[in-house]
């Protein structure tokens, strides 16, 4: 007779584990499903916005406090996106100080200077939130 196998409890733990990526792909579609369409204007000589939507962040996804801050992203189309990478300190924050008013743009810099550890339950959550919407 085999003596009963353990199950690791380390194993169990694994598999419980949310990827950022996955919390990624699914925080890209709600914000583009949010939007709609490409939020930033059309300027002086364009007369459409070029691309699929694409989920763009003010302050970069290296920026662990506001990866997956609703206010810190917005739909753009490749054309504006490409665009507003190469001008985070001119147009981008324009546009961002703008929309979201001084009050939510002086709350997420803030934000974005703070230091965020995810545990592995707010991953969860964050994952289970954005999935389902």
């Amino acid at each position: 007779m085999k003596p009963l196998a353990r199950k690791s409890k380390h194993r169990s733990l694994r598999q419980k584990l949310i990827k950022e990526a996955d919390i990624d792909k699914f925080f890209s579609l709600f914000i583009r499903n949010r939007d709609i369409v490409c939020q930033f204007p059309l300027r002086n000589n364009e007369d459409y916005h070029a691309g699929v939507l694409q989920n763009s962040h003010f302050y970069g996804r290296t920026a662990r406090s506001v990866r997956w801050d609703e206010d810190n992203c917005d739909a753009l189309c490749a054309r504006h996106h490409q665009f507003l990478e190469e001008r985070k300190n001119a147009e981008y924050e324009d546009f961002k100080l703008n929309q979201l008013g001084a009050f939510k743009f002086a709350a997420l810099k803030k934000r974005y200077y703070s230091l965020k550890h995810w545990t592995p339950q707010e991953k969860r959550e964050l994952y289970d939130k954005y999935k389902m919407k």
